[in-house]
């Protein structure tokens, strides 16, 4: 090292090297082996995901604003499931998903988007 690196505390590209040429040959060794894996156990037991499919759904009847049409929509969904012209279609047509979709259950809305009471 030079006068000047060591007084500043800063390693040249020089020192580094010296330094590299000094290391013990055990230090290489374990410097090039590769890492042992950690051993691998068996799983305790299989974890089941539960798919949304699972999961009971909620219809909401509600009233579109653009075209004044009744919609069925799941719950989080995007797009409507399909589109009536009157309140009473949409109820009947939910009954029959309702009946084919166990656990789900049917929200209405009024035709401002409030909630309606049953």
């Amino acid at each position: 090292m030079s006068f000047f690196s060591k007084a500043k505390g800063k390693r040249t590209e020089k020192d580094r090297k010296a330094e590299k040429k000094k290391a013990s040959p055990e230090d290489e060794a374990t410097m090039t082996k590769p890492r042992a894996e950690p051993k691998k156990t068996a799983p305790a037991e299989e974890k089941t995901v539960t798919d949304e499919s699972d999961k009971p759904k909620i219809w909401h009847i509600t009233k579109r604003a653009e075209d004044g049409k009744w919609q069925i929509k799941a719950e989080g969904a995007l797009r409507a499931t399909k589109l009536f012209n009157t309140k009473a279609e949409a109820e009947e047509y939910v009954k029959t998903l309702k009946a084919n979709n166990e656990g789900s259950r049917i929200v209405s809305h009024k035709k401002d988007g409030k909630y309606q009471k049953k």
